[in-house]
């Protein structure tokens, strides 16, 4: 009826990012994989380096009080020590860069998914990344918790450029470091595939500490604690205080090393002194930066550290992984938001702006609403998606419809859905109380494939899962132009 089932280019797109970002690969190649593959190795391996170089500095020491008959021998051994630690220090540093140009390349492919040229492309091309991968969690199942720890770091990355753009444009970002590199006219790339300079600046080093925010929880002794020695504990299930103590050091601490030393700063490759202090100088400041933002999130009061804390909050729940997780609970993930703000838990002006561009509704969340027609005739409830970001009253979302007179489309139009007509409120539901039950049933039966199965389902609900629906190809398109 809709054609077949698949991926359009931007859902593959979308999809093999997050894949890029977590996934188990053959060659081990996924960020997390690689930094999982660090952290198993990196104790021993700078054991290695700094006995390789207490070795160089023990010998240089001996040639200093040694004879002259002595000092041929041991320069000898001087040189042979300076090498072996040269080459496991380029060994180490080529597995560094290589771990860095990877994450350079899954960031900046994510930065160009959810920017454009401007700031109104760069709010369709966000709602697009955000809404699609909503869109790409089925919302239950056994597997559901773990995707959904795969879809978290670019969500809370797209959410963090976002409420960034939000602060700086409305004049409220208070970083020195940030500020002296914004401009307006020159805040998004200008030709598709290249990114300008506040992206590599400021946008990547922003990425980096959403994706990487919880990296360290991969270190070994982070995994003993979560999935016991023998690997048969649920990660997932509710820890002791002692064991989140011990748990939140660890990954505060691998966490800054793996952005320090896992991946660090990009090399120069040159000849000139005068670039090369100019380059290591900015990538020193983009370390620096990322450090901050992640260092600052563990207790963000009124500072930097919302930026990071503020989506972290937002995206652990839209993609919960507790056991109890409820799809109808989407739209209180706001509201938790803004009542951290309201508690001095986070900044209450950073907690408003976020509401200012997710609403209550997040993107591609589904919407059940009533029609407003001529003659305000009520007598069914019709299918739409959240599609756009920036609502202009929180309450109201933005969304493309999904069927018209009960009919699935793929073309729908527009709208506003006013709360009053939201069947997620109670007081809309009760526009449709009058309608007899036999009808509801009728439209029910219209609107979902399997409905011996569902039939026992709310006769008004208040909200449609969309992830059926989404399957389509043909259907994937709900950000074009109307």
């Amino acid at each position: 009826m809709h054609g077949p089932m698949g991926n359009s280019f931007f859902t593959k797109s979308v999809s093999n990012m997050v894949d890029a970002i977590q996934s188990k690969t053959p060659s081990k190649n996924s960020l997390f994989e690689q930094a999982e593959a660090y952290f198993q190795t990196s104790e021993k391996n700078k054991a290695a380096l700094s006995s390789l170089k207490n070795m160089v500095v023990d010998i240089s020491n001996k040639i200093e009080l040694a004879s002259d008959a002595e000092k041929d021998a041991l320069s000898a051994k001087l040189k042979i020590a300076r090498k072996n630690y040269a080459e496991q220090k380029s060994l180490d540093d080529d597995a560094r860069l290589s771990r860095l140009t990877k994450a350079l390349e899954v960031c900046s492919m994510l930065l160009t998914l959810c920017e454009g040229e401007n700031w109104e492309k760069t709010q369709v091309n966000s709602a697009k990344v955000l809404g699609t991968l909503q869109l790409l969690s089925p919302c239950e199942g056994k597997k559901l918790r773990l995707l959904h720890q795969k879809l978290k770091p670019s969500y809370k990355g797209v959410i963090a450029l976002r409420l960034l753009d939000k602060l700086l444009f409305d004049g409220e970002f208070k970083n020195d470091y940030v500020t002296k590199q914004f401009n307006k006219e020159t805040r998004y790339a200008e030709t598709e595939g290249n990114l300008s300079e506040f992206q590599e600046n400021i946008a990547l080093p922003v990425l980096f500490a959403s994706i990487f925010q919880d990296v360290g929880l991969l270190h070994p002794k982070a995994q003993r604690i979560l999935k016991g020695d023998d690997g048969d504990l649920d990660e997932f299930r509710v820890l002791t205080q002692e064991e989140r103590t011990a748990l939140l050091k660890i990954n505060y601490e691998q966490t800054l090393d793996y952005i320090s030393f896992g991946l660090g700063k990009e090399k120069y490759v040159g000849n000139s002194k005068s670039e090369r202090e100019d380059f290591n100088g900015i990538q020193q400041q983009r370390l620096t930066f990322t450090r901050t933002l992640v260092i600052k999130a563990l207790n963000p009061k009124l500072g930097i550290g919302n930026l990071i804390k503020v989506p972290q909050i937002y995206t652990s729940i839209v993609f919960s992984s507790k056991p109890d997780y409820n799809f109808l609970d989407l739209p209180k993930a706001a509201l938790v938001v803004t009542n951290a703000g309201e508690k001095g838990a986070i900044s209450k002006l950073v907690a408003q702006k976020l509401l200012d561009i997710v609403g209550y509704f997040p993107q591609g969340f589904g919407i059940t609403y009533i029609p407003e027609e001529d003659g305000g005739q009520v007598d069914r409830y019709e299918y739409a998606i959240v599609t756009k970001l920036n609502p202009e009253d929180p309450y109201h979302p933005v969304c493309r419809v999904a069927t018209r007179n009960l009919t699935f489309i793929s073309s729908g139009s527009v709208i506003t859905v006013q709360k009053h007509s939201n069947l997620y409120f109670k007081a809309a539901k009760s526009r449709l109380e009058k309608i007899k039950p036999e009808r509801l049933k009728e439209i029910l039966s219209k609107l979902v494939s399997n409905f011996e199965e569902r039939k026992a389902l709310e006769l008004i609900p208040s909200y449609w899962n969309p992830y059926d629906f989404f399957c389509y190809e043909k259907l994937q398109n709900l950000w074009k132009k109307s």
